[in-house]
């Protein structure tokens, strides 16, 4: 057995720039819906306008859970949640007035 240690990615090579530093993350929302008491919230790379990369995090925290995604990937699953609603409301059309009021959102 060899003492090298195990790497999951391999040594940068001349092809690809080094990534960027880690970024503190700033707060974008939080959350605690009333009618459930369900804590969300959401947090991002800080970065200057525009700059967000997909060498970033977009950090989701449901109650317990924390998904840490690229900003493409957080697009995609907000994407495939508005798509699940749809899907939710083609079978249980009753639930309109719970997406109404949860889209309502005031200040």
């Amino acid at each position: 057995m060899t003492e090298e240690p195990i790497v999951a990615e391999p040594e940068t090579t001349g092809n690809r720039p080094p990534p960027r530093p880690a970024a503190a993350l700033d707060d974008v929302l939080e959350m605690v819906w009333p009618e459930t008491g369900l804590q969300t919230g959401c947090r991002v790379s800080a970065r200057p306008k525009d700059t967000l990369g997909e060498d970033d995090v977009v950090e989701l925290d449901i109650d317990f859970v924390k998904l840490s995604l690229s900003p493409l990937e957080f697009i995609q699953l907000a994407s495939f949640l508005r798509m699940s609603i749809d899907g939710l409301l083609d079978r249980h059309p009753g639930l309109q007035r719970a997406v109404v009021n949860a889209f309502d959102i005031k200040d």
